[in-house]
């Protein structure tokens, strides 16, 4: 039986991540290449799909008129890949984070401290959503009708 996620099961990827990135950036951000914005784009394309399947699996479980049923392991897989997008949010957000953290300081004195400082930002708005996205399609797969565990 998958538990439900409840708040340090965010939290926790979230700052073990963060931290371990901006030490990781501060040893070597100079070395690195620059960070590109489309590294958003498949989270982001996950994050709708997301949505849409969390809509689908929402009607299926509470039975809505015109819903086409799904089966029970459709139902369960699809509630693990809203966890794991949980999970995989939250740690996301906490590299974004330190990224942000890293290079801030520096964004008003470099164009590439800049750039990366939109891209950090842009990865933290993609990575919150995935996780939000996890959170809506979990819920979705649970019966309403039934007692919570």
């Amino acid at each position: 039986m998958i538990r439900r996620t409840n708040l340090s099961d965010v939290v926790v990827p979230f700052l073990a991540v963060g931290v371990i990135c901006y030490l990781l950036l501060q040893l070597s951000y100079e070395s690195l290449p620059p960070f590109q914005w489309f590294t958003a784009l498949p989270i982001a394309a996950l994050t709708i799909a997301e949505f849409v399947i969390a809509r689908r699996v929402r009607a299926a479980v509470r039975h809505t008129a015109l819903a086409r049923p799904m089966t029970a392991l459709a139902v369960a897989r699809a509630v693990a890949l809203g966890k794991a997008s949980v999970l995989v949010g939250s740690a996301v957000a906490g590299a974004s984070v330190a990224l942000v953290a890293r290079v801030l300081p520096a964004a008003d004195r470099t164009s590439a401290a800049q750039h990366d400082l939109k891209v950090g930002l842009s990865l933290l708005v993609v990575a919150v959503a995935l996780a939000v996205s996890g959170l809506v399609l979990e819920r979705a797969g649970i019966n309403p009708n039934h007692d919570r565990n």
